[in-house]
Formats: C-alpha cells, structure tokens, sequence
C-alpha cells in the first residue's frame, strides 16, 4: 500500500512539474515583415531592455547532473501573418553581446548573483535538433570554442511555415554556478539568394536562462543585469542612440 501511495504521490508532483513547466516556457513566433519582398524578420514580442532589445526567458532543466534546455522554440505563425517561404532556409547566429547591447559582456553572459554583476563566463553548447546536419556549437564567455555558427533552424514548407528546437546544454555541469545565462541572438535567412549567402537578418534579441534562482531574484536581480527596466552607466550613451532607432522602426513596421 505504501508503495502504491508513493507512486501515485510522484506521478502527481510530476504531473505538476510538467504543467509549470509548459507554462514557463512559450515559442518564439517570427516570419518575414513581408513575404513577396522581404526587408528583415518580425519577432514577435513586446518586451524589451532598456536598449530596444527584445528578450525571452527560459530556464535550465535538469535530469542526472545534466542542466539544458530545448525552449524556447522557433515557429512561424499563419494566423498572424507570420511566415516565411517555401524552401527558404534559416539560422540562428550567435552574437557578442559586447558589440551590440549596453549591457552585455560576451557571448555567453553570466549574470553572477554574489556579485550582481554579468561576466563573460560560462560555456554552452548548441545542437541542431532540426536534421540539418550542422555541427554542434559550443560557446564560452568571451568566444566561439568550437563548432558552426549560425546554427541551422528549419526549411520553409510548402506553406512557408518553419517549426524547430535547438537544445542549449550547460556544460561544466558540475561547476557552473548558479545565476542567469544570456545568449544575444539573431536569425538569418537566404531568401532569394542562390549562392546560400544568408543575407536577410533579424534584429538581434536575448535569450536568458535561469538556473537555480528563485523567480523573484531572476526578474528583480539578474533581468535588471541584462537591462529590463535598467539604466546603463554614461559610457553606453550611444547605445541609447542606437536602442531608441530600433525601437522606432520597429513601431513603423507595425503600423505599416
């Protein structure tokens, strides 16, 4: 009997941990801003950094010691007009955060709880779940290690829709402390080019990763890190600039 309770108690807490997992965790919905005569992609998502920069959230899931996650996936959206076309192909590019935000620090950002400071620390590996064949991707704090970048996506169907998981895997898991990990991204895509040139980019958006904060501490400490609802120092003024240009075009684009 006290069997019988303690599994149908574990089926139950699993049951549970699976339905708050689902509901943490949502697809990141894009398409083309116009699929006769694409100028760039529409993500869909209205939250952003102080700088303009759209941002997710997910969280490291762990199974054995091992701590990854396959969420957030990549999906078209036919209700909303989000599509791309039929065989395009697209990627997703890792980007060094140093160069393009106001807040980030490398390719792999840390947000470091002990100090509330990002560092540029931490090693990730991506892998294509989509069958495209491209070598993993690993990442460190300050490089790209090893590997291919952009990492493939999907294939446009007959009807220009795309739906596709990459798996970020935490490596080190046995030291990589816990915190926030951010990943500045952006996709790409070789519309109406023949040579395979990727030549159609998205504007670039973060993915943060939880691992092992309370919720509360990951959007009051780590977000503010990472510029959600943050100031940044002087010395990124003209990221300012440039974060109030992107967010006016985006709002162009949608009025269109």
């Amino acid at each position: 009997m006290k069997n019988v309770c303690y599994f149908a108690t574990l089926g139950l807490v699993l049951s549970l941990l699976s339905t708050q997992a689902v509901g943490q965790h949502s697809d990141i919905e894009f398409g083309y801003d116009n699929t006769s005569s694409p100028t760039g992609f529409v993500i869909e998502q209205d939250n952003t950094t102080f700088d303009g920069i759209q941002y997710f959230e997910s969280e490291f899931d762990e199974f054995l010691g091992d701590f990854f996650a396959d969420d957030p996936g990549f999906v078209t959206n036919d209700a909303e007009g989000l599509l791309v076309n039929s065989g395009d192909n697209v990627w997703i590019n890792f980007l060094d955060a140093s160069s393009n935000s106001a807040f980030g620090v490398g390719f792999v950002n840390y947000y470091n709880p002990l100090t509330d400071t990002l560092q540029a620390v931490g090693r990730i590996s991506v892998t294509d779940n989509g069958g495209g064949g491209t070598a993993d991707l690993v990442i460190n704090g300050a490089s790209i290690e090893s590997g291919v970048n952009p990492q493939f996506l999907g294939t446009g169907d007959v009807d220009g829709d795309i739906h596709d998981h990459v798996t970020f895997d935490l490596l080190d898991d046995g030291s990589a402390p816990d915190g926030a990990y951010g990943v500045l991204v952006q996709l790409q895509s070789d519309f109406d080019t023949p040579d395979g040139n990727m030549d159609l980019n998205s504007d670039a958006f973060w993915i943060i990763f939880n691992k092992g904060m309370t919720e509360q501490d990951f959007d009051e400490k780590a977000l503010l890190a990472f510029g959600v609802g943050a100031i940044p120092e002087p010395s990124s003024a003209s990221f300012l600039v440039l974060g109030a240009s992107v967010f006016l075009l985006r709002r162009r684009r949608k009025n269109r």
